[in-house]
């Protein structure tokens, strides 16, 4: 996984979790916070952090579908400056035009980071339904506490 010591990368693990966390609890607000004024270091290691854990959850699941008014509905809870390049990324991954790090690859990293996040709340969404997606996300934040990786910031 990571030290314990790499502040800045168990920083970026928890705002993965987080952020996908609220996709999947559909709270708009919570989105928002979690990478509230980021700066381009804390991004790069937070969509890191997503290409790894979406990239084990799409070997671990296959190649389930990602309907088109799933992504829509989950992406809704995106911020607005995020919304069109970020949309139009989805929506390539979904009409399997291209993987997703093609889509996302010209993004504004705030955009892939968002863009990420919803594939993978997507992808949980399909395999899992919400209830047991949000199950399965707590079990993994608390396998890094016990792992000792405390979540660095508190959650409002």
């Amino acid at each position: 996984m990571t030290e314990p010591d790499d502040p800045w990368l168990i920083d970026a693990m928890w705002r993965a979790a987080d952020l996908t966390r609220a996709y999947l609890a559909q709270d708009r607000g919570q989105v928002v916070t979690v990478l509230t004024d980021p700066d381009t270091g804390l991004l790069e290691r937070v969509l890191t952090w997503l290409v790894l854990e979406h990239d084990a959850l799409f070997d671990e699941l296959g190649e389930p579908p990602m309907p088109v008014r799933e992504l829509d509905a989950t992406a809704a809870l995106a911020p607005l400056e995020t919304e069109l390049a970020m949309m139009t990324a989805v929506h390539r991954v979904a009409r399997r035009e291209s993987g997703l790090a093609a889509a996302v690859e010209g993004l504004r990293p705030i955009d892939r980071v968002h863009a990420v996040a919803i594939c993978t709340a997507v992808l949980l969404l399909e395999t899992h339904g919400r209830t047991a997606a949000l199950q399965h996300l707590h079990a993994e934040t608390v396998r890094y506490e016990q792992l000792g990786y405390p979540r660095p910031y508190t959650v409002t």
